[in-house]
């Protein structure tokens, strides 16, 4: 078990290839990207009794005090390393009565998520730790398709499997590293996705998974759904190297429901002209698998160049699909004018976001005048990477003793984490690639 203060870390994800094929049993791959949520897990002037959730860039914040808990509803584990699939429907409806103050969608959902796990976990270590606030930051556009509810999900995930011992924490050196280790690592993965399964399960009822296999695992994660009776395919690619990438968010609102329903529309009215196509985007997922997969020595610029090439290949057949948007095809006319990269749209489409995967070469300059451009239409730029690590933790036991009272407030001080404004200040200050002390499993 582990004590309080300290910070779990978890990206964001976007889908690369396959969206919408996947619908119909094709292969899609998405890849963590390096904007992530944050949670920090301290003791902050509560009382014993209580646990609080301060979520502020989703106007939430609640306090709990463990006595009013269903606890009697908290359904018995086999084993806390191996979460079930489903989640259970007598302790869902207990929570209803603690959930009465928590109003609005993403409020209410994510205090669901938190519950669950923490009741779960801690059902019999609840008295060990007490009076516990959990405060999530997040530098993902909320609501834009990019597994904002995931990385939620596994942040609360891995903070309470930490504090109740369901998931070791990883070694923090690479010194440190051994066979034993990387085999627990392995295992407190499955647990920790495990269980944030089950928190986008609160939240979105019957998810892919996929969202949470890459926010936790990070590189990139091949999915594959599967008739029924037979397993779903989800296969993790760790190991390539992480590619700049532009994300733009074209503020245009889309449900995914409808993209879909209209795209089904199109494969009842031609069988013959839409299968083709469903097979063309499941011929460029499985090469992109492929190029995934090489050993990093082989992923150099011609093979960036191919992965680009991919990205121009299945824009074009989503939106043969129908499933663009002209501020889309705006965004994509732009990065093409300035000769950035190759531009798909991510996602369910009909607006939401494109990405861009920059080549190589592409100046500062350039990204900006693209953003200047964009910004015109209300759009958002964001600059980003593409793969990278998964789920993270960053304890004072890394930091140096010199150094902990200017780092115990800039680190593991709610109100300095609740007080950040913006992406670019929680980056700088608690973020994975500005303090070099995160461990990861």
């Amino acid at each position: 078990m582990v004590a309080p203060p300290f910070l779990v870390s978890a990206p964001g994800k976007t889908i690369i290839f396959g969206e919408h094929a996947a619908v119909y049993g094709k292969p899609a791959i998405a890849a963590a990207l390096s904007l992530r949520t944050y949670m920090l897990v301290s003791n902050h002037d509560l009382p014993q009794d209580v646990i609080s959730l301060e979520f502020p860039d989703v106007n939430l914040q609640y306090s709990w005090p463990l006595s009013t808990l269903p606890w009697s509803s908290v359904p018995s584990l086999s084993s806390p390393q191996s979460p079930p699939t489903e989640l259970d429907d007598a302790l869902v409806k207990a929570l209803d009565a603690p959930l009465t103050g928590v109003t609005g969608f993403p409020q209410r959902s994510a205090a669901l998520a938190f519950l669950y796990i923490y009741m779960c976990l801690m059902n019999d270590k609840r008295s060990a730790l007490q009076g516990v606030t959990f405060s999530v930051r997040s530098t993902l556009p909320i609501g834009a398709g990019l597994g904002s509810s995931a990385s939620v999900s596994v942040c609360i995930s891995a903070a309470i499997c930490l504090l109740s011992g369901a998931a070791p924490a990883p070694p923090l050196t690479a010194a440190t590293a051994t066979a034993a280790a990387d085999a627990a690592n392995l295992a407190a993965i499955d647990t920790i996705d495990g269980w944030a399964f089950l928190g986008e399960r609160c939240i979105h009822g019957n998810p892919s998974g996929i969202d949470n296999a890459v926010a936790t695992r990070g590189g990139a994660v091949m999915f594959q759904r599967m008739s029924k009776g037979s397993p779903n395919v989800l296969k993790s690619m760790r190991s390539f190297p992480s590619l700049r990438l532009l994300l733009i968010d074209s503020k245009q609102p889309r449900r995914t429901a409808v993209q879909v329903a209209n795209v089904a529309s199109l494969v009842e009215e031609y069988p013959l002209i839409t299968e083709p196509i469903m097979n063309g985007i499941h011929s460029l997922t499985d090469e992109a698998y492929r190029l995934l997969l090489l050993p990093a020595a082989e992923c150099d610029a011609a093979w960036a160049a191919k992965l680009r090439g991919l990205v121009r290949i299945n824009h074009g057949l989503l939106v043969a699909l129908g499933v663009s948007h002209p501020k889309l095809e705006l965004i994509r006319a732009a990065a093409d004018e300035l000769k950035i990269g190759e531009t798909k749209l991510t996602g369910a489409g009909g607006g939401g976001c494109a990405i861009t995967l920059v080549q190589d070469g592409v100046t500062e300059s350039t990204v900006s005048e693209l953003r200047s451009r964009l910004s015109q239409y209300g759009f958002d730029v964001y600059e980003t990477r593409l793969g990278g690590t998964g789920v993270g933790c960053l304890f004072p036991t890394k930091v140096d003793k010199a150094e902990w009272e200017e780092w115990e407030e800039k680190l593991f001080s709610l109100h300095h984490l609740l007080a950040l404004e913006g992406r670019e200040h929680i980056e700088e200050t608690v973020g994975v690639e500005a303090v070099d002390a995160w461990a990861f499993w």
